[in-house]
């Protein structure tokens, strides 16, 4: 399993995992016409879970995090307390990094296009 807790590059390969699940549903048939570059939480989760590659809840956050702070995703996190969030969208440059336009060596994707 990627998401081994011993492996050094976790954090990476969680936080590439994330951005090539939403990239490749926005490049493809998109969940959502309106907004294809976002994802709900239910559907990023059920989507991570079929790779079998779901984190546990404190490592997607904090990858989630991660990525909005680079500004690779958008978060629309929960004001509740609880620290979740509703849902993601890829922003242009998530789509960037994904594409190889730029670099971030603590994001490490298993296939690029």
């Amino acid at each position: 399993m990627i998401f081994d807790k011993k492996n050094p590059r976790r954090a990476a390969l969680i936080r590439g995992r994330i951005l090539e699940v939403i990239y490749f549903a926005a490049m493809g048939d998109a969940l959502n016409p309106d907004d294809p570059y976002s994802m709900s939480r239910g559907v990023l989760q059920a989507a991570l879970e079929q790779l079998n590659e779901l984190p546990a809840e404190t490592d997607l956050h904090a990858a989630l995090r991660y990525c909005a702070e680079k500004g690779y995703l958008e978060v629309a996190w929960r004001k509740d307390g609880s620290g979740s969030f509703d849902s993601v969208r890829l922003t242009t440059a998530g789509i960037d990094l994904y594409e190889g336009s730029i670099h971030d060596k603590a994001v490490y994707f298993h296939s690029r296009r």
